[in-house]
């Protein structure tokens, strides 16, 4: 019994014998890989290379060293620590990391729209009107890009590829579009990208329906009204919660209302407001509207700015300018006729930040959703041959970011303390053919991935025949709009008429290749005549792709053709 007692006892030790081994040998793997990260370069030097240091002279010949993240060293005689892995900079040029100063990169396509709210008890008089109206569309300041970001996929590495190592996210379009993050395109997780946030709250002033009608507010004058009301609304519930924080004791407790209580730094000055404005117009507003509630602001994209240098100058805005200037179509009927005012601005908008430079005002520059990086730098290129300094795009792209959105302590230029956001480039950075060669972020060494190559055309395919009535609808972020498309085909050349809420416009050109469809007209929304572009798809009797107008964006559409009987 002794022997068969310890013999059943025996494969217990054994099986115990074998779990402490498995363990023994998880611990020393994960000792394994605790090592080797630590072993992984903390210290770089970058060695021999020209430096651009943004804030002050180029070094010829230089060297730049960062510990853990942060420069700690830079100069022509500069000693290198022995533990630094060493990168020869020969022939190489080392510049700071580049801005993109608005972009949706890492999040969702659009904030969800505002759904019902709950039943609320009687509100104070200063918030009843407020809360009698419906929701207007796209007004949340309570929403946070940090809390909606997410790293990784091909655009963040588009990004990289062009240099651009920090960028300020938040969605395109709305009126109270919700507060934006400052982060590097690169990070362990997303909330280690973010450099910093809530940076400002953002309020377009696109109509509802992009501008496209049928929902209020669908004019721009609308727009604003709406705009103006709902920071009144929010000085009185500050105004209201004052109160009663400083004597509660017999007084009735005003409700929370989350979209005025997100407005309280901004009405009281601690957080900037970025206004999105484009046209001359919109800049004159904003800036009347900024200075009624005493704002503190920033205006964003601002293609016409150069139209508005007197008040600009005269209360010194800072500018967010966007490098997407209006291009005509490339299935466009070169002969067609266009607008001269489109074709004024198409003209002068590369001029703009050689204009805004040479009146003093600081701006810095951003893509303005344009879809390619490379073309985010070939435009501020365009900007440079149309008059700007390169060594002022260059600051734009830098520095004067970092000023505008307050991290200039941070980012922005090649000095001692600041983040190692930093690009070894192979020529000068406006070339078209330079090269990064090497890319770190937060002092991480980031691989480049070389851009994509093009795909192979399709084979051709017989084109379809799309004459007849379409009816269309095209989705904004804020609702429907109803287009109708009588269209005529001749071959592969399509003409017609559109009839939409701004009535009817004749195509300027069209096209059909397989059963892709293209056509261009001319609306004028605002009272600003703009160049709207259909690209589809037909299947049959249904037609769907994108519309896109000019300095407002694009949007999907689809539809239908009714059969004849």
């Amino acid at each position: 019994m002794r022997g068969s007692a310890y013999q059943r006892r025996r494969p217990l030790r054994s099986r115990q014998g074998r779990v402490i081994g498995i363990l023994g040998i998880a611990l020393l793997l994960g000792s394994v890989v605790r090592v080797s990260f630590s072993q992984t370069p903390s210290v770089y030097a970058l060695k021999d290379a020209r430096i651009v240091t943004v804030t002050g002279p180029v070094i010829p010949k230089g060297t730049v060293i960062f510990r853990d993240g942060i420069i700690t060293a830079v100069g022509e005689n500069v000693p290198i620590p022995p533990e630094a892995r060493v990168i020869e900079g020969s022939g190489l040029i080392v510049y700071p990391g580049l801005f993109d100063t608005q972009t949706d990169l890492g999040l969702p396509s659009a904030p969800q729209a505002p759904g019902p709210r709950p039943a609320a008890a009687p509100a104070p008089p200063a918030q009843a009107q407020a809360q009698q109206q419906p929701p207007v569309p796209h007004t949340q300041p309570e929403w946070l890009a940090a809390r909606q970001l997410q790293l990784g996929g091909q655009r963040f590495e588009n990004a990289r590829a062009v240099g651009i190592t920090t960028a300020l996210v938040i969605p395109p379009r709305g009126i109270f579009i919700g507060q934006s993050a400052l982060i590097n395109t690169a990070g362990e997780t997303s909330q280690r990208a973010v450099v910093k946030s809530p940076v400002a709250l953002h309020i377009g002033f696109m109509p509802a329906g992009g501008g496209l009608g049928g929902r209020f507010p669908g004019s721009l004058m609308g727009v604003f009204a709406h705009i103006r009301q709902t920071l009144l609304d929010a000085q009185h519930y500050g105004q209201h919660w004052e109160a009663y924080r400083r004597n509660p004791r017999g007084l009735e407790r005003p409700e929370y209302t989350e979209v005025l209580e997100a407005l309280q730094p901004v009405v009281r000055g601690e957080l900037p407001v970025i206004f999105h404005v484009n046209s001359e117009s919109e800049i004159r507003r904003a800036i009347r509207l900024a200075e009624e509630f005493n704002l503190k602001f920033i205006l964003s994209g601002a293609i016409e700015a150069y139209k508005a240098i007197d008040v600009l100058r005269e209360r010194r805005v800072p500018l967010l300018v966007s490098v997407n200037f209006p291009e005509r179509p490339r299935e466009a009927d070169p002969e067609a006729d266009e607008p001269l005012r489109v074709l004024r601005l198409r003209a002068e908008a590369p001029q703009n930040a050689a204009r805004l430079h040479q009146a003093g005002l600081k701006f810095a520059f951003h893509s303005g959703g344009l879809s390619n990086p490379r073309d985010y730098i070939r435009n501020v290129a365009r900007a440079v041959q149309a008059g700007l300094p390169e060594e002022v795009a260059l600051r734009a792209l830098t520095i004067h970011a970092a000023e505008i959105l307050g991290v200039a302590e941070q980012l922005g230029s090649i000095e001692v303390g600041k983040i190692a956001n930093l690009i070894v480039t192979d020529g000068n950075l406006f070339e078209e053919r330079v090269r990064i060669r090497y890319l770190f972020i937060d002092g991480r060494q980031i691989e480049v991935q070389p851009p994509e190559p093009e795909r192979p055309s399709a084979p051709s395919e017989s084109s379809v025949t799309v004459t007849g009535t379409w009816n269309l609808t095209v989705e904004s972020p804020q609702g429907t709009v109803a287009v109708t498309a009588d269209l005529r085909q001749e071959g592969e050349a399509l003409a017609g008429v559109v009839t939409s809420p701004f009535g009817q416009a004749t195509l300027s050109s069209g096209s059909v290749s397989g059963r892709e469809v293209r056509f261009t007209l001319s609306v004028e929304i605002q009272g600003t005549p703009m160049l709207v572009t259909f690209v589809g798809r037909v299947e049959g009797d249904r037609m769907s792709g994108t519309v896109t107008v000019e300095g407002m964006g694009s949007f999907p559409f689809s539809g239908t053709r009714p059969r004849i009987s």
